[in-house]
């Protein structure tokens, strides 16, 4: 239980003062892991006083290594015996006699200013904001975010925003001066009355946005609409959105019918043989799952109002070479051979399955030739409806939402 900061982090408050640099140097070259040169980056080679691993075992012979290597074996043996790792959550509690902080003067926690009175934040408040007086203040600081208009606002507005693509206001986290102004203010206005009379709940709102004729806009061009109005800001059509990333990997499961609907359970991390949906995937602040990323994953370490959207080569060429596509064409095949069907069925039933239509007389003919073509070449790298399966996987068709 931690009470301040320097309980919770002993001594990372203290002011650290560097070496000289010539002392640092000599530091550095005695005592300090470095890289060996640019030509090998990986390799490192250690300090001239700096002993670790073999270098150090060297040293030791007769009954200490012997002992050493029996306490080595010991532990492997203890942490193989380890229970699972019970589950946890950071929580916070109020103490017994809270107190007003002090301001840090440009941000330095040993240069300390004026007293900073608990209570919410001035500049959302008519007048001066009383004082909170109920212990930290903490449940009266978030009575007054959630009964401040601007909540339900802001709330209402990032909704549409995940269903359209773009908010009402299009910048999701300023509504301030520097942000856009909204589109539709009046919408804007009618959807948070709505989502207050609904009792905040935000599966009310969703019914409310999803049965709108707004959202059940095609995504047909319109010449006269487009010339009014060429950034779609006024919502005259549905956009084109690929899916995230997330999205994308959970439908490339689902259509090969690989994907593992049970609900719930400890996250996991991410690997080829997982097929659990995407949202349990563990998240790594350091090392950023690099499938998601070339997807526009946002980045753990920062936090992120809404998701770029990139379209690159290397998307393009995921389809093209990655194993995790070349494994899903692979099964998708044997699920549209289920039946043992001709080929013009199971074109088909791969339009129906991944694209939730029937395919035209046109797109049965291609799929006919290229079938054909590959099962005449001598050099087909794999059978004929493996590759026609990777092909209706990378389609645009298949990775946006119309």
């Amino acid at each position: 239980r931690f009470v301040t900061y320097e309980d919770y982090c002993p001594g990372c408050s203290d002011a650290i003062r560097p070496l000289e640099r010539n002392k640092l140097l000599l530091w550095s070259d005695l005592f300090v892991e470095q890289k060996s040169s640019s030509e090998e980056p990986s390799k490192k080679l250690s300090g001239i006083l700096l002993y670790t691993g073999e270098k150090l075992d060297r040293f030791l012979s007769g009954e200490w290594k012997s002992y050493l290597d029996s306490m080595r074996a010991e532990l492997e043996q203890l942490k193989r015996a380890l229970p699972p790792k019970y589950p946890y959550v950071h929580g916070a509690c109020d103490t017994r006699n809270p107190g007003n902080a002090k301001l840090n003067l440009r941000g330095n926690p040993r240069n300390l200013g004026e007293e900073v009175p608990r209570r919410f934040l001035a500049v959302l408040s008519q007048g001066e904001p009383a004082p909170f007086r109920q212990g930290s203040g903490r449940l009266e600081l978030a009575e007054a975010v959630s009964n401040h208009p601007l909540t339900a606002r802001v709330m209402a507005n990032r909704i549409w925003h995940y269903h359209f693509g773009r908010g009402i206001v299009a910048t999701p986290s300023n509504f301030g001066q520097l942000g856009e102004r909204p589109t539709h203010p009046e919408l804007l206005e009618y959807l948070a009355d709505r989502f207050i009379a609904g009792n905040y709940s935000i599966k009310t709102l969703h019914r409310e946005i999803m049965l709108s004729a707004t959202y059940q806009l095609s995504s047909e061009f319109s010449e006269r609409n487009f010339t009014e109005d060429p950034d779609n800001r006024l919502f005259w059509r549905a956009n084109h959105r690929r899916l995230d990333a997330e999205a994308l990997r959970d439908a490339l499961l689902f259509v090969t019918g690989n994907l593992d609907p049970i609900l719930g359970g400890p996250s996991s991390e991410l690997t080829d043989e997982d097929r659990r949906r995407t949202v349990y995937a563990s998240v790594s602040r350091f090392k950023p799952n690099n499938r998601l990323a070339t997807f526009d994953f946002p980045d753990a370490r920062s936090t992120n109002e809404k998701r770029n959207i990139t379209h690159v080569p290397l998307q393009r060429l995921f389809f093209l070479n990655s194993g995790l596509i070349w494994r899903q064409a692979e099964q998708l095949a044997t699920r549209l051979a289920d039946g043992d069907t001709g080929d013009l069925a199971r074109i088909q039933k791969a339009y129906r399955l991944l694209y939730a239509r029937e395919a035209t007389d046109s797109e049965m003919q291609l799929g006919l030739d290229f079938l054909q073509n590959v099962r005449r070449s001598e050099s087909a790298a794999a059978p004929a409806w493996w590759q026609y399966a990777q092909v209706l996987l990378s389609a645009n068709e298949f990775l946006f939402v119309d």
